[in-house]
């Protein structure tokens, strides 16, 4: 009997060794998928702009795969408005099926798209920042999610159109995160969804020698509003030590934004 006893133990202890292992395994195997997850650097409207040599909106009317390199498809675009470089009827999609970072847009999609070059290829992908116009939402999970989400591509389209007006192609050379936390407590205000543009003089060690308010809102309160706060309260988050050879310039973008419910936001984001 206390054999009998001492091989059952035995033979839990190996059933418990057995199932941990595979937990273990699974783990590690969770883990490595996690670890070569794509993930990409959000670099923010601007900073996509001023890397990409191709930045247009256009509806996608053919895709085919690029006969000599698996990585990419070939694109037929209908362009619709061009804000940055030539007026490209083709363009290749770094599609890269087999990664975790697979990225093919749909027939008769249309795009805000920022191609730029790798490798020699112009071409864009998962991580290039591109705007689709075309995205739906599942009205009962998210009843006001498209509403929120095409005023906010409209106000970045606001953007991409007065730097391509402008023929502005390095509107923050330096790359400098801006930060105003007063902005969200400007509420209130009746206005069209619209941005307001400021430019900024910073010395050589990156400080703020003044500001400029080059595009208004429409309402003038709001515009004063937003310029007083702009002048006292804007934060610029710069590299340790970071400086540059001369005086140079950056733009700021503002943007109004109301809700369906009638509460309006002012943000640099």
């Amino acid at each position: 009997m206390e054999n009998q006893r001492i091989n059952h133990l035995y033979f839990n202890k190996q059933r418990l060794m057995a199932k941990f292992n595979i937990l273990l395994l699974t783990i590690l195997v969770l883990n490595s998928i996690g670890a070569y997850a794509c993930s990409c650097v959000n670099r923010g409207l601007t900073e996509n702009f001023q890397q990409s040599e191709f930045v247009a909106k256009a509806k996608i009317i053919k895709i085919t795969p690029d006969p000599k390199n698996e990585m990419y498809h070939d694109a037929e675009l209908e362009l619709i408005a061009v804000y940055k470089g030539e007026r490209l009827k083709r363009i290749k999609i770094t599609s890269e099926l087999n990664s975790s970072c697979a990225f093919l847009p749909a027939v008769n999609s249309t795009w805000i798209i920022f191609a730029a070059k790798w490798q020699g290829v112009l071409s864009f992908g998962f991580c290039s920042g591109g705007l689709n116009f075309s995205r739906t939402f599942d009205p009962v999970k998210y009843p006001n999610g498209g509403l929120h989400y095409f005023k906010r591509m409209a106000l970045q389209q606001q953007v991409l159109e007065y730097l391509s007006s402008n023929k502005l192609l390095n509107p923050n050379p330096l790359g400098l995160d801006t930060f105003n936390h007063e902005l969200l407590t400007i509420k209130g205000f009746k206005n069209k969804d619209e941005i307001a543009v400021f430019e900024v003089d910073l010395t050589t060690d990156l400080s703020i020698s003044a500001i400029r308010n080059v595009k208004k809102f429409e309402n003038e309160a709001l515009t004063k509003a937003v310029f007083d706060s702009m002048k006292t309260d804007v934060i610029l988050v710069k590299p340790r030590n970071k400086t540059t050879p001369k005086p140079t310039q950056m733009l700021m973008f503002c943007y109004f934004f109301e809700k369906d419910t009638g509460e309006s936001y002012v943000s640099l984001f």
